[in-house]
């Protein structure tokens, strides 16, 4: 018996969006839909597992954030939805990547240029902020953003700076850091006494 009482119309919501994905992509796959505690699992079995995993996983991490989002945009109480393929999970920790498992990584939005130089507007770097702020929110898992400079880092931290939700940390070395969003610890009653 399912813990989630909608399970089975996220099932056949989430197999009916597939198909037509899988459809417009002339991708063919089957599907095996489960519960994997607070989550939904989705593996897929293919012939053409290659082009739905894409270039370093980035076809399956769209497939799965496109998924989730409209799943989300349905009901704002569906669980997250993790695609798996051959073992190589979207969204979670791949092996030899170097990501720390449970971490999502968001790809820079694109570039504008300008006289050869090329840059990311503030506003855009704001919406990135925000976008992960949120992401953090629903799920729970921290989000890092990419590489970045000083200037670029120092936006995302003073448009989160005053959300008590979520906070934010710059690692890595060297000028170009990434800059990770994620939960504030909730204090206990002790540790404020």
């Amino acid at each position: 018996m399912s813990e989630n009482p909608k399970f089975n119309d996220y099932k056949e919501q989430i197999s009916r969006i597939l198909t037509t994905m899988f459809d417009y992509l002339s991708l063919e796959g089957s599907l095996t839909i489960e519960e994997r505690g607070q989550k939904i699992g989705v593996k897929i079995a293919s012939e053409d597992a290659g082009r739905i995993i894409g270039r370093k996983g980035q076809t399956l991490d769209s497939l799965q954030l496109i998924l989730n989002r409209i799943m989300f945009k349905r009901d704002e109480e569906c669980p997250h939805i993790m695609l798996d393929i051959d073992g190589y999970a979207g969204g979670e920790r791949r092996s030899g990547d170097g990501e720390e498992g449970g971490k999502r990584e968001y790809r820079r939005r694109p570039r504008r240029e300008h006289g050869g130089a090329s840059h990311v507007s503030s506003e855009q770097l704001e919406q990135q902020a925000r976008d992960a702020a949120a992401e953090v929110k629903r799920w729970g898992e921290p989000v890092r953003l990419p590489e970045m400079n000083a200037h670029d880092r120092r936006i995302i931290h003073v448009t989160l700076k005053d959300d008590p939700e979520v906070t934010t940390e710059s690692i890595g070395e060297g000028a170009m850091k990434k800059v990770v969003v994620s939960l504030k610890e909730k204090q206990s009653a002790a540790d404020i006494n």
